[in-house]
């Protein structure tokens, strides 16, 4: 009874490493492709990865149900559409300058990172970079530089 269950903790273990992808993001700037595990393209790069426009299946589906859902993506399409213009319309030209001004920060403080990641360091020392980093960046997505 013991070599079973350690057989299948043994199949577990393979199951859970198998799994688990390496997440990457490719990234694209004037013809040159750069793959980067991070989650968003450096700056001057755009991510060339294609989102998912929709997630309903239409196999074995009746017209009407088809209708319903594309009407269903179609009404979820424009109010996304709609409050991206409110929020445009939202911001005044104060708020754009000082928005800019702190993506300007965030820009060369992660430019700073970089530099250093490139150079020779212990490796705790590059772990703590990499963390830096990535929360400069995640910061960069969520004000929307």
């Amino acid at each position: 009874m013991g070599r079973v269950t350690s057989s299948l903790a043994a199949l577990a273990i393979i199951a859970a490493a198998l799994g688990t992808a390496n997440a990457f993001t490719k990234c694209q700037r004037a013809g040159r492709v750069l793959y980067t595990q991070d989650l968003y393209c450096p700056t001057g790069f755009a991510s060339v990865a294609s989102t998912a426009i929709g997630t309903v299946s239409t196999i074995g589906k009746s017209e009407g149900v088809r209708r319903q859902e594309q009407e269903f993506l179609d009404a979820r399409a424009s109010t996304a559409r709609s409050a991206s213009q409110n929020s445009i319309a939202a911001t005044t030209p104060v708020q754009a300058q000082s928005q800019a001004a702190v993506c300007d920060a965030l820009a060369d403080q992660a430019r700073t990172v970089e530099a250093s990641m490139r150079r020779p360091n212990p490796s705790s020392w590059q772990d703590n970079l990499r963390q830096q980093h990535r929360g400069i960046r995640d910061q960069q997505y969520r004000m929307g530089c």
